[in-house]
């Protein structure tokens, strides 16, 4: 997981703040070693998205102030409904 997406995280207290559920199944777990670390960012990160606030067609940035960190199926069900395909 990036720097960007961490900070994102924190920022959001662990929450989707689509559906209000947590970023990340099961987050409360501590894994045990390095290498457990690695394999549950990694899982992590294919569930999650970065979406803007403010859409980049509609002038928005690639900014931390612009972005909120989102489960990829909310993204999904989210663009699907404004008939957005742009993050």
């Amino acid at each position: 997981m990036d720097k960007n997406s961490l900070y994102l995280a924190f920022r959001q207290k662990g929450l989707c703040p689509l559906c209000g559920q947590a970023l990340i199944a099961g987050a409360e777990y501590e894994p045990d070693s390095p290498r457990e670390w690695i394999d549950w960012f990694a899982a992590s990160k294919k569930m999650l998205h970065k979406h803007h606030f403010v859409y980049r067609r509609d002038g928005g940035t690639d900014e931390r102030n612009n972005l909120r960190l989102v489960h990829s199926d909310c993204h999904r069900q989210h663009h699907a409904g404004d008939g957005s395909r742009s993050t």
